[in-house]
């Protein structure tokens, strides 16, 4: 989950285990290659089953390479949220 830590200043990159209820790391920005980078350096990439992300695609590419067995599942306030968006425009 992406999100600012000072409104509009400096960005976090949030990974959480929603199993478990649990933040696992914050990442301090959202460039591609500080997050990528970060992500590479976790143990266990291989066995990771599902990420639950938004619909950025730059984040896609980043989890395809670093969690190569996951399953990506859109995370339902991003989904609803483009739904409500195409609805307002009529």
């Amino acid at each position: 989950m992406q999100h600012t830590i000072h409104k509009g200043y400096k960005f976090a990159t949030t990974i959480a285990d929603l199993t478990h209820h649990r933040v696992y790391d914050v990442i301090e920005g959202k460039s591609r290659n500080l997050v990528e980078s970060k992500l590479m350096s976790y143990k266990g990439r291989d066995r990771v089953k599902v990420v639950c992300m938004d619909l950025s695609s730059s984040y896609r590419s980043i989890v395809r390479r670093c969690f190569p067995k996951a399953k990506i599942v859109a995370d339902r306030f991003h989904v609803i949220r483009l739904v409500l968006y195409h609805f307002m425009e009529f």
